[in-house]
């Protein structure tokens, strides 16, 4: 390692020997300094067999093998979980790392940009000649959405979670603050404590998490950290442009919003009905009513401006005498309490409505929970104060609340009242123009086939839910209550349907009539109150995507519609087509539909909004996000981006306030460059010829990968041999079932699909197929020197193979050829050679192409935190091969600990599905 880059690394290193030893201590004190020792001695050999000498690497592998295989009963479980506790804590070292890192960028005066921080892409759009004012009208009309998804990819619990989070507070304010010794040894106490605490919590969940689980865990979130961070981002942009451009931005901004599919998601989750739908839309809106009360009612504390020292403007008495009129008994009550204090009393009156709206939407929920037969409603007034009135009319929709906030902003501005309170007004601002009155605007998610079959009941005048099919009333009925909750709360309630396996333009037509039928018909704006989302997921879906837009924006119904909503939304799938195809085919594929798809919109002079369907590893869609943003086709993003962020990615990216701050300002970065056009691009001509090219590669891809997966008759009885694909399916992960229904592997999800193969070291879906499409290319007439080129110029080519280099690194083909042997010896005479002939031949073509003996040469902190980790996953591989071959062999009292080996690698490999 170089002496700068173990000079930048020491604290992290000094930091998990810490967490280290604090370990071994709690494993001492809890179970005995023989398993203390029984673990040190695997750590030891696991390590020599990486790294040791090359030849006692070959011993050290077969006495570790020995030493596992005579492991006793009642220590298997305390050792896999004490190299599980482990992962976790190395984890937290290195998110903490990462904030120290961006720290030390933000207090170095001398110190350039962290790369991809918003204060970078200022001083890039500046060295490219972009003017101030083009930045400030990007900045304007910057529409950047998050939807967060339930999906069942975090293999860690809540309660974990939080004892991590503990810990990192406190590994924090020993970073940060000049502690006495007792104080730094109280702080190491109570590490010691979490720790302990961390030891005798279950990893394993008891039951499966319930839909209403994931609503609050995702909600936390949004509590916890976001809620804070949506107001700083303005202030971090406009101290941004300034730093670059030398002059403040004065422009209003409010780039991102908070959406959710939790609690709404259909697709495949047989738990998700209308009455959990209904649920949640109430859980996300009450919640959100109480943060805006008590947020309100901390603004009102703090705007204490007497008339004698300031002169509000008359527009704002104006507003407060409209108030009084309308709202008789708040007047009354707070009239004598706030004379002379005009902002105080005006968000008197803001709160009284903010609770007028709260009351309403509690009683709307105790209705619903009387119709459904569960009783009254359980939440109560918590932030209402006894002794005052309520009486006030309630909002109808968060508009009129920003109106409301607006008047109390500009008029502190106007009373030279910036420094005194604007800013609070207008933080507060931000965060209702972002969440609404809920904590996350809720997104349905519904088969495409199930609104087919609703609209069919529909035109055949079967419209009462208890007339149609299960699957048609479960969309219809969902619909239904949709439009009550708009209704009740406003369109941002709930208004866009994504119909995932969309496969022409008649499922979206489908859907329009089901909604209208359901009562979301605007006849005033010729529209539906629903923006209806095509999800294009399957090569054939995704290759006729173009011929389904053109219909339907030609569409004599639909067109009207669109105009009327300002917007076409596309989603498009990541997961599915990569399963369906391999990396390279699914890629490309992407790609040609993000270069044709905005040009059709264009042309039939409609915005369009492309959603993309993303996961956390490489096989969906995931990577360095900024890297992947700047790469998208130009003209694809247009200042609008929206994208997944799913289970693990949340913990990972959102899990303290730094974390969040660091990921949203990546992706704003990359969507400001990316719409005003500062990325680096090769010319017109050349980025036509590597499409073309990479067109070819992909084809030869998508016969490689279809030809083992799909077309192997033996590819399915090795899949389920070597994989722990059954045993996922019993882990408690999340409420979604593995599979959408019954069925082979067509019908497996792409996320127990990519987590199977992570557990047996292959990773094989994030790789197959891209050495022979790089073969075929690199061994025609001057194939290599374009495979260079593409390599040198085309970010989006660079960004495919960087992803395929991080992934062949987290690989392990000796690990893997451990669990082949768990297959019937023709099923893996038949797959197993080729899938370790592919991996040698990717991995060889990839050091041809970077020209690094080794992978991720030039990324050292990535190769480092693989270093760290791969040889303390290998002994729970090692356990999970002989667990997986007793369990098979009719042992079931190993169980349990088999399904703490799939928690384990999940925590050490950092990447599930």
């Amino acid at each position: 390692m170089p002496p700068r880059r173990r000079e930048v690394d020491r604290p992290l290193r000094k930091e998990v020997r810490l967490l280290g030893r604090l370990l071994g201590e709690v494993l001492i004190e809890q179970e005995g300094e023989e398993l203390f020792a029984i673990e040190e001695r695997i750590r030891t050999l696991a390590i020599r067999r990486r790294r040791g000498p090359s030849d006692g690497r070959a011993h050290a592998a077969a006495e570790l093998s020995k030493l596992l295989a005579e492991l006793p009963h009642d220590r298997l479980e305390p050792v896999i979980r004490a190299f599980t506790v482990y992962f976790r804590l190395v984890n937290l070292a290195e998110q903490h790392h990462r904030i120290r890192r961006a720290r030390a960028y933000a207090t170095d005066p001398g110190a350039r940009p962290q790369r991809g921080s918003i204060e970078a892409a200022m001083h890039t759009l500046k060295k490219a000649g972009v003017p101030a004012e083009r930045v400030r009208a990007a900045l304007r009309t910057l529409d950047v959405t998050l939807t967060l998804t339930a999906h069942p990819t975090e293999a860690a619990r809540r309660t974990v979670l939080e004892k991590l989070y503990r810990i990192a507070k406190n590994l924090e304010e020993r970073d940060r603050c000049q502690l006495t010794p007792d104080e730094s040894a109280r702080k190491l106490a109570e590490i010691r404590e979490e720790i302990t605490a961390l030891w005798q919590t279950d990893e394993v969940r008891r039951d499966r998490p319930t839909v209403g689980d994931e609503v609050k865990n995702v909600a936390w979130y949004i509590e916890e950290i976001l809620w804070d961070l949506i107001p700083d981002l303005p202030t971090v942009i406009g101290r941004a442009f300034e730093a670059a451009y030398g002059e403040p931005l004065d422009a209003e901004i409010a780039p991102l919003r908070i959406h959710s599919w939790v609690g709404a998601d259909m697709d495949g989750n047989p738990l998700v009905v209308p009455a959990v739908l209904e649920d949640a839309l109430f859980a996300y809106r009450i919640r959100g009513l109480r943060r805006l009360i008590r947020a309100v009612r901390d603004l009102g504390g703090a705007l204490s401006q007497s008339v004698r020292h300031v002169t509000p403007p008359p527009w704002l008495l104006a507003s407060i005498e409209e108030d009084a009129a309308a709202m008789p008994e708040v007047a009354a009550h707070f009239g004598p309490r706030t004379e002379g204090e005009p902002w105080r009393r005006k968000l008197h009156f803001i709160e009284a409505r903010l609770t007028a709206t709260l009351e309403h939407a509690e009683h709307g929920r105790a209705e619903a929970r009387a119709r459904s037969g569960q009783g009254p409603a359980r939440e109560g007034r918590a932030f209402v104060r006894p002794e005052e009135p309520t009486v006030g009319a309630p909002y109808r929709e968060p508009a009129e609340l920003e109106r409301d906030l607006t008047v109390v902003a500009d008029s502190l501005r106007a009373a030279r009242c910036a420094s005194s309170g604007e800013r609070r007004a207008r933080a507060l601002l931000t965060q209702v123009h972002a969440l609404g009155f809920a904590l996350a605007e809720l997104e349905m998610r519904a088969p495409a086939e199930d609104a087919r079959a609703a609209a069919a009941s529909i035109a055949e005048g079967r419209v009462e839910p208890a007339q149609m099919t299960p699957e048609a009333r479960r969309v219809f009925e969902a619909l239904q209550r949709i439009a009550a909750a708009q209704r009740d709360g406003g369109e941002s309630s709930c208004r866009t349907l994504v119909l995932s396996m969309t496969h022409s333009e008649d499922d979206v037509l489908a859907a329009l009539a089901s909604a209208k039928a359901a009562g979301l018909w605007d006849e005033a704006r010729s529209c539906a109150r629903i923006d209806v989302v095509p999800l294009f997921e399957s090569l054939a879906a995704l290759n006729d995507s173009a011929r389904i837009l053109r219909a339907l924006l030609a569409h004599p119904e639909y067109r009207p519609h669109v105009l009327a909503r300002g917007v076409q939304e596309v989603m498009i799938g990541y997961s599915d087509s990569g399963k369906e195809v391999g990396l390279l085919a699914a890629s490309a594929a992407l790609r040609r539909v993000q270069e044709t798809l905005p040009k059709i919109a264009a042309e039939a002079e409609l915005p369009l909004r492309v959603f993309h369907g993303r996961g956390e590893s490489v096989a969906r869609g995931g990577g360095p996000a900024h890297q992947a943003l700047l790469a998208l086709p130009a003209g694809s993003v247009g200042g609008r981006y929206k994208a997944t962020e799913q289970g693990e990615a949340l913990d990972h990216k959102y899990a303290r306030p730094e974390l969040a701050m660091r990921t949203l300002e990546i992706m704003l970065s990359g969507v400001l460059l990316h719409t005003l056009g500062a990325q680096p691009r090769p010319p017109t001509a050349s980025e036509l010829r590597y499409a073309a090219a990479f067109d070819e590669l992909a084809e030869t891809g998508r016969r490689a990968y279809r030809g083992l997966v799909w077309e192997e008759p033996k590819f399915v009885e090795f899949f389920t041999a070597v994989t722990p694909i059954d045993e996922i399916a019993r882990l408690p992960l999340g409420s979604r079932p593995s599979k959408r229904r019954a069925g082979g592997l067509e019908s497996l999800r792409a996320i127990p699909w990519v987590f199977a193969w992570t557990q047996n070291r292959a990773i094989l879906p994030g790789w197959y197929g891209v050495g022979s499409g790089l073969e075929a290319m690199g061994q025609r007439p001057e194939g290599a020197e374009l495979l260079k080129e593409m390599m040198a110029s085309w970010p989006f080519f660079r960004a495919v193979i960087d992803n395929v280099e991080m992934v062949l690194a987290k690989a392990d083909m000796t690990i893997f050829a451990g669990y082949a042997e768990l297959a019937p010896a023709a099923a893996r005479k038949a797959v197993a050679p080729r899938i370790i002939a592919e991996y040698k031949r990717t991995r060889s073509w990839l050091k041809r192409l970077t020209g690094n003996r080794r992978l991720l040469e030039g990324n050292p902190t990535l190769q480092r935190s693989i270093s760290l980790r791969n040889p303390y996953v290998d002994p729970l591989s090692f356990l999970q091969v002989e667990l997986l071959r007793a369990s098979r062999g009719g042992d079931s009292g190993r169980d349990r600990s088999l399904l703490l080996t799939l928690n384990g690698i999940a925590a050490g490999m950092r990447n599930t599905g």
